[in-house]
C-alpha cells in the first residue's frame, strides 16, 4: 500500500521463465528487497 492508502494493482505474468527486468519491475511495484526474494526462493 502507498503512504497515503492507495493500492496498486501487481500483474504478475504466468510463465515459467520471466525477464529479469520484470522480475526487477515486480519486486520495485512489491517492495520486496532483492535480497529477501533470493532468500525467500532459496528456502523453497
Amino acid at each position: 500500500m502507498i503512504e497515503d492508502g492507495t493500492r496498486t494493482p501487481l500483474t504478475m505474468p504466468n510463465h515459467r521463465l520471466i525477464k529479469g527486468s520484470t522480475l526487477r519491475l515486480i519486486l520495485r511495484q512489491s517492495e520486496i528487497s532483492r535480497e529477501d526474494f533470493l532468500e525467500a526462493y532459496e528456502e523453497r
